[in-house]
């Protein structure tokens, strides 16, 4: 795996992002604004016991493609299930992993789209399947 910058990887896709010299696997998400993209993180490995909680990253930050290396499993859950942040929620426009986002001083919940990355609100409506993710290891010569 080479380094890349952020802008380079694709939404939805799994890199390896260096923090706190620890190399952590999480999601490249992403946020389109006006006439640009904003680039996050999503840690898949416990950073702390705070609950997942999407990071800013600039666009020309080093990162790794480590899509073909890893991938999430997801496991059905009880459809009565609560939708705590870390679950992974389907719904008809997609399948969402819900984070908190600290915005403006308060944190704030949104999903981030498994499929693109894209990061969104209010997607708690009209859900057909929550699921548990694991991390799981594709290839083992990484």
């Amino acid at each position: 795996m080479t380094m890349i910058t952020a802008e380079t990887v694709a939404g939805g896709r799994l890199i390896v992002y260096r923090i706190k010299n620890r190399d952590v696997v999480g999601l490249k998400a992403i946020r389109h604004g006006k006439d640009h993209v904003n680039h996050y993180f999503v840690p898949l490995e416990p950073l702390s016991d705070t609950p997942l909680t999407v990071l800013y990253i600039d666009y020309t930050t080093e990162v790794r493609d480590c899509h073909e290396v890893f991938s999430l499993e997801l496991t059905p859950l009880a459809a009565d299930a609560s939708v705590t942040v870390g679950a992974v929620l389907s719904n008809e426009t997609g399948t969402y992993i819900k984070v908190q986002e600290p915005t403006k001083g308060i944190m704030s919940f949104v999903y981030v789209d498994l499929s693109d990355g894209e990061m969104r609100r209010r997607q708690e409506r009209q859900i057909n399947a929550l699921y548990r993710w694991s991390l799981a290891r594709i290839e083992t010569n990484v």
